[in-house]
């Protein structure tokens, strides 16, 4: 039954692997080895996966593209046994957002219950809109008033 086990592990793991099993003895050995070898990439995945979401910024790119990355990085934990709580996404998620979305981040932490990670997404979306067009009537009066600058104060020549 061991050799059968033995024979099982050296047909499924990668070539490169095979040399810490190979030398192994007993089958515990083996498996132990093996174990060693994903755990400690596992929590370099984890030390790596908590940098990453400990430094994401929204910066210029768009909530859903931010969004994205924010449930990307946090299902990547789950690939590795680890759960990150819906309430740890929010506040990760309005730490890293860009600074026209102060005002929003502000009354969202001054709520005593946060939303969802999903509601969340969906006011930011909300607020995305109202920026967007608040900038773009700002342009529209902007140049409105470049172009009307001047007329009505000409002085008639005579």
């Amino acid at each position: 039954a061991a050799s059968r086990m033995m024979y099982f592990l050296m047909t499924r793991v990668h070539d490169h692997m095979l040399g810490y099993i190979h030398e192994a003895k007993p089958l515990k050995e083996a498996w132990e080895n093996l174990r060693h070898i994903f755990a400690d990439n596992t929590t370099a995945r984890k030390f790596q996966l908590r940098q990453e979401l400990k430094n994401i910024q929204q910066r210029d790119i768009s909530i859903t593209s931010y969004t994205l990355k924010i449930k990307e990085l946090c299902d990547s934990f789950g690939l590795i046994s680890v759960n990150v709580e819906d309430a740890d996404m929010v506040q990760i998620c309005l730490g890293g957002l860009a600074p026209q979305f102060g005002a929003m981040r502000t009354t969202i932490l001054a709520r005593e219950k946060p939303p969802s990670f999903f509601d969340l997404q969906s006011m930011l979306l909300v607020e995305e809109n109202h920026i967007r067009t608040r900038s773009n009537a700002s342009e529209v009066h902007m140049l409105y008033t470049h172009l009307n600058r001047g007329r009505g104060r000409r002085r008639a020549r005579g």
